[in-house]
């Protein structure tokens, strides 16, 4: 009886260190450089006020689409933080950098400011290689509200979490330069 429970015992403690470790990802954030204070127009304001997800991203994991119909959120790879906050993190320090004459906040500004919500349906890897970005973007501007697609096909360079985060990292800027484009052209 004490062979068999001392064999139980090793066998679940070797299970239990057979465990793949857990890894954390965060998005990189654009390094903003000082500004002047006194160039920026403060009635050109920004809010970037939400960013929404599709609810199979909004789990911790990383997701991943491994067949036409089957997407999987992993275990073992994880967002650092919720993956909703990374974005418009990341977000608002690209606009930032691309709009220097606006104030671009993630928190309520007043004057009424041009305000700009993000629905995302797709930010994840695909297993042709393909790194998927895909929804649409609202900018409510003086009472009139307009209203962009995107769909974003990037190749992943090589295997492996790592790259599939850097991959969306870096569709998630090029969005942000084509959302800066297009509010530069409007004005």
């Amino acid at each position: 009886m004490m062979k068999r429970l001392a064999l139980i015992l090793v066998i679940f403690i070797s299970a239990c260190s057979n465990q793949l470790e857990k890894t954390y990802y965060q998005l990189p954030i654009v390094k903003i450089s000082p500004q002047n204070g006194a160039a920026i127009q403060h009635d050109r304001q920004l809010w970037v006020q939400r960013i929404m997800l599709s609810d199979y991203l909004s789990s911790s994991g990383v997701v991943y689409q491994s067949s036409d119909v089957s997407y999987t959120s992993a275990v073992n790879h994880l967002w650092a933080s919720p993956l909703e906050q990374q974005l418009q993190q990341v977000l608002v320090a690209e606009l930032t950098m691309a709009l220097p004459q606006r104030l671009v906040s993630a928190q309520p500004l007043v004057n009424k400011p041009d305000t700009l919500n993000v629905i995302i349906t797709s930010f994840h890897g695909r297993y042709d290689g393909k790194v998927i970005l895909q929804g649409y973007w609202t900018l409510t501007r003086q009472g009139g509200i307009i209203k962009q697609p995107f769909n974003l096909e990037l190749e992943q360079r090589e295997d492996g979490y790592d790259d599939l985060v850097r991959t969306l990292a870096k569709g998630w800027s090029q969005l942000a330069q084509t959302i800066a484009s297009q509010l530069t052209s409007q004005a």
